[in-house]
């Protein structure tokens, strides 16, 4: 047996489902492929969140055939996410992933979920808000369910061999689960380990090294499995699917300071350096709440604590991003300074 294949989690049932508005489509992976289809009667009331229902029609169902499943993937209706698709032939490899951050927060939010997959010499991008990620992901937690996969057909998977039929669209999601690839809003990387396993070898070990070594180094090996502990309790407060948030850089994280704001979708993607510089260096004392970009100009604008606070985003636009930048207006008004800037792209 290989060794890692060892540790992985069981991925020999995986479910895909995609519903519309009156069924629930569901596909089953084993060695082969089962499909099913179920009335899908939404209840419109407070109590019960459609999530909600959605997820608990899925569990009925798998109980009532019997399915034992290990990992759920779902595709999304067209319209639920938001979803773009752009050449990138002329974007730096280093800067993509920049780009795609910038474009989901500009169309979902300040803490925006996505994902991305490349064709040729473009690159196709969706995105959800994190809340409605996380209502997601509650509702199957809450039906004993591991939903490890967001997700919608791009334009170039769809083809005549492969029309975008319900079912279809319940295998893509799950051949997403199976073979770990985007694109999927949840995660690009699925945790697929075996905690349990591990963590039952790593005791083992532990044990046959205590009895061999004597006991200074066994206090040591005690002190890392202490450690080993803490940090599996760590891991198992995560939610039962194993699925890694996407984290955002330092760059992105300050970003969020753009909520509300929205970029043209044609805007050049050459200038996003600019743009990430813009929301960097704008300190606690500075909030951007417009950005308006051409093709030779950005003017922003946004609020200050003082004069002194745009005085000071000034100087570090001038030094980080552009020498010509021009303070157009500043007012003040109930303690507040509303400043609107304008500056050229860095040539």
């Amino acid at each position: 047996m290989n060794i890692l294949n060892f540790f992985r989690e069981d991925l020999s049932e995986i479910l895909g489902v995609y519903c519309d508005e009156e069924k629930i489509f569901l596909a089953r992976l084993t060695d082969k492929i089962e499909t099913a289809e179920i009335n899908f009667e939404i209840v419109l009331n407070d109590k019960t969140p459609v999530i909600f229902q959605l997820a608990e029609k899925i569990k009925i169902a798998c109980n009532q055939r019997g399915w034992k499943i290990s990992k759920i993937g779902l595709n999304l209706r067209e319209g639920t996410a938001a979803t773009f698709q752009t050449e990138f032939k002329n974007i730096p490899e280093n800067e993509i992933e920049n780009a795609v951050k910038i474009w989901a927060v500009a169309h979902v939010g300040k803490n925006p979920r996505y994902t991305s997959v490349k064709f040729d010499d473009e690159i196709w991008m969706a995105a959800l808000p994190e809340n409605i990620v996380d209502e997601y992901i509650s509702a199957f937690e809450k039906n004993s369910l591991q939903l490890c996969a967001l997700t919608t057909i791009p334009a170039n998977s769809i083809s005549e061999d492969r029309p975008p039929t319900p079912y279809n669209r319940a295998i893509f999601a799950a051949d997403i689960v199976r073979n770990k690839k985007p694109p999927n809003i949840l995660s690009e990387k699925i945790f697929t380990w075996n905690i349990k396993k591990i963590s039952l070898t790593a005791a083992a070990v532990f044990f046959i090294l205590l009895a061999g070594f004597s006991a200074k180094l066994a206090q040591d090996f005690y002190r890392a499995s202490t450690r080993a502990e803490t940090a599996q309790e760590r891991f198992n407060e995560q939610d039962d699917t194993f699925i890694l948030k996407n984290s955002f850089d330092a760059a992105t994280a300050k970003l969020k300071r753009f909520n509300g704001v929205i970029f043209e979708q044609d805007i050049n993607f050459k200038k996003f350096n600019a743009l990430v510089k813009i929301g960097t260096i704008a300190d606690n004392k500075i909030i951007l709440n417009k950005v308006k970009a051409s093709n030779e100009i950005l003017e922003l604008e946004g609020v200050a604590e003082s004069p002194d606070a745009v005085k000071n985003y000034l100087s570090r636009l001038k030094n980080s991003v552009s020498s010509k930048v021009n303070l157009k207006n500043s007012t003040e008004n109930d303690g507040q300074i509303f400043f609107s800037i304008s500056l050229s792209y860095p040539s």
